[in-house]
């Protein structure tokens, strides 16, 4: 029987009910399934018009199973980028007939150094490192594991064997902070703890360039942090405010407009507020932020794609770092200035 498109291994996992991993091992010839378990798989996927000799033939690409990591401190509230991301992975590897694997890396995990056999057993081809962690940990990893490709999502390192996927935060925060100064503004404050993240970091950078081109000198003067130990904290407003807030994420911007609207004020007609990351897209502020807009299916999709190209061609290089760029959105929470045209 020939092999139809629609039969998938989830349709042969969910008919002898065991898990897609389990189907991928038994036909992609990996350790983890008995005999008589493998013999059952191949004999339903032939039966179902999968073409389970596909491997040793090379009638169809290998399936491949990725594990995808992100560290806990990034999932902790509920929408999150990361896992958005994550699941813009997931969509993109199930259209390859690919397998992902999530594991969760807690602190504990990282300063300990735990070892790649996270993924219940699992035997990953390639990884993906979703956001920034240890450096020490991702260095562990490496060294332990020196035949498996690995693509970092929105975090980077000098290292040489690894590709870099990341977001615009320089660039992208500096468009945010020329948009609001160009609305006449000169008075501004950074809210967000620098030296938390490399992307918080890039965010203030691209914010310090923006004023500098305005020919403005305050960047070290006007920082409120937002998080300790790598958890998010409603950032303490000073008593003389600024003319807008620039933050360098929409939670963090959210957050801040909640603190005004305690003290009366409205936004953006008393104080504006620029955010990062257009996530989360809906809040009870009932607020269009102004924002930077990342493309999460954009990012998933090359590093997944950049991923399984590694996967193979074992021999190729990997390629640096690659800036996936956003957009501007002009939302309603910066008070824009009227031209005379505008009248």
């Amino acid at each position: 029987m020939g092999q139809r498109k629609d039969v998938k291994m989830g349709t042969i996992a969910e008919a002898l009910g065991v898990s897609v991993v389990t189907v991928s091992n038994a036909l992609n010839g990996r350790k983890g399934v008995s005999d008589s378990m493998r013999r059952k798989i191949r004999e339903k996927a032939q039966e179902l018009g999968y073409n389970a000799t596909a491997r040793e033939t090379g009638t169809r690409k290998n399936t491949w199973i990725i594990g995808c990591m992100v560290a806990s401190r990034y999932v902790q509230e509920f929408p999150s980028f990361y896992m958005e991301i994550y699941k813009n992975i997931a969509r993109e590897a199930g259209k390859s007939d690919c397998i992902t694997v999530l594991e969760v890396v807690t602190p504990e995990m990282e300063n300990e150094k735990a070892p790649m056999s996270l993924f219940r057993g699992t035997q990953i081809d390639g990884l993906l490192m979703i956001g920034e962690m240890s450096r020490d940990y991702v260095n562990h990893l490496r060294e332990q594991n020196p035949g498996i490709p690995v693509v970092c999502v929105d975090d980077y390192d000098t290292r040489s064997d690894m590709d870099y996927i990341l977001t615009d935060s320089f660039g992208g925060m500096e468009r945010v902070t020329y948009f609001v100064l160009e609305q006449g503004f000169s008075d501004l404050c950074f809210v967000g703890t620098v030296g938390a993240t490399d992307s918080i970091n890039d965010r203030y950078l691209g914010y310090c360039k923006a004023l500098e081109r305005r020919g403005l000198d305050q960047c070290e003067k006007k920082i409120i942090p937002d998080r300790e130990n790598g958890l998010l904290n409603t950032p303490k407003l000073p008593d003389r405010l600024p003319q807008a807030f620039i933050c360098n994420c929409d939670r963090t911007a959210f957050a801040v407009i909640r603190e005004l609207r305690k003290r009366g004020l409205r936004v953006p007609e008393d104080v504006s507020v620029a955010g990062f990351d257009n996530y989360p897209r809906e809040s009870p502020e009932h607020i269009r932020l102004t924002t930077y807009r990342n493309d999460e299916k954009v990012i998933a999709q090359i590093s997944l794609h950049t991923l399984l190209t590694r996967i193979e061609k074992s021999d190729a290089r990997p390629g640096g770092a690659r800036i996936v760029e956003g957009s501007l959105v002009r939302g309603e929470s910066v008070k824009i200035r009227r031209t005379g045209r505008d009248r």
